[in-house]
C-alpha cells in the first residue's frame, strides 16, 4: 500500500528550531501542519491514520480531544499569537478536524501575514485533505509573493498544478524556485528531483 505520510508542524518544528516548513521523502507531502519550536525526541511523537492511505506525525502532546481542546482554548485567549494559532491549528488536523484546522491557520495567517509557512500549510488543507487543488493554488501563491525563499510553497504550488495536469505550470514554479530558494533548504532537494523527473517524463515522451 502507497501510505502518504505527513509530519506535522508541531513535530517538524520541533526538529527545525523555528516555525518551518517541512516535507518527507519518497514523494509524499510536507505536512499540511508545518510549525516547529524545538527540539524533540521521536518517543514525543504519535503517527495518527488518516483515512486509508494518510498517516501524520505528530507531537503527542498534540493528539487527543484533551489537547485539542486546551490548545484551541489557549489560540482562543490570544488571537494575535502567531504560535498558538499554530499550534491549534496543528492539533485540529492531527486530530482530524480539517474544518477547524482550516479556522485557525487563517487566523495564524491574520496574526503574521508575511508567513509563508501558514499560508503553505494552509494551502495543505485544501490539497491534501479536500482535494481542492484550486482552492489551495492562491495561497501557495500568496505565500511565494510574501516570503520567495520559503522552498515548500513552491513544491507545493507545483504538486497543485499537475494535479490539475497543467505540467507546464508545475515546470515554471519549480523553476522559480530553484531560482529562489537556498540549497540548504530542506525543500531544495524535492524541486530540483521534481523537476529533473518531470524534464525525464517530458523526453521520454518524444
Amino acid at each position: 500500500m502507497n501510505r502518504k505520510l505527513v509530519v506535522s508542524a508541531g513535530c517538524v518544528a520541533l526538529i527545525a528550531g523555528l516555525v518551518a516548513g517541512c516535507g518527507t521523502a519518497n514523494n509524499t507531502t510536507n505536512s499540511a501542519n508545518t510549525a516547529v519550536q524545538r527540539p524533540a525526541a521521536k518517543s514525543n511523537t504519535t503517527v495518527v491514520q488518516q483515512g486509508h492511505n494518510n498517516l501524520v506525525v505528530a507531537p503527542t502532546s498534540e493528539v487527543g480531544s484533551a489537547n485539542l481542546k486546551r490548545l484551541t482554548a489557549i489560540a482562543d485567549k490570544q488571537p494575535s499569537n502567531f504560535a498558538a494559532q499554530l499550534n491549534a491549528a496543528d492539533s485540529a488536523s492531527a486530530n482530524g478536524n480539517t474544518a477547524l484546522a482550516i479556522q485557525y491557520f487563517k487566523r495564524a495567517v491574520q496574526a503574521n501575514p508575511k508567513s509563508g509557512l501558514a499560508l503553505t500549510a494552509l494551502g495543505n488543507m485544501y490539497r491534501e485533505r479536500e482535494n481542492q487543488p484550486k482552492e489551495a493554488i492562491p495561497y501557495y501563491q500568496k505565500s511565494i509573493q510574501v516570503d520567495p525563499s520559503y522552498g515548500w510553497a513552491y513544491w507545493q504550488l507545483a504538486q497543485a498544478y499537475l494535479t490539475l495536469k497543467e505540467t507546464s505550470l508545475a515546470k515554471q514554479t519549480l523553476e522559480q524556485g530553484l531560482k529562489n530558494v537556498s540549497k540548504k533548504d530542506p525543500a531544495y532537494a524535492d524541486i530540483q528531483s521534481t523537476l529533473s523527473n518531470l524534464n525525464g517524463a517530458q523526453k521520454a515522451s518524444k
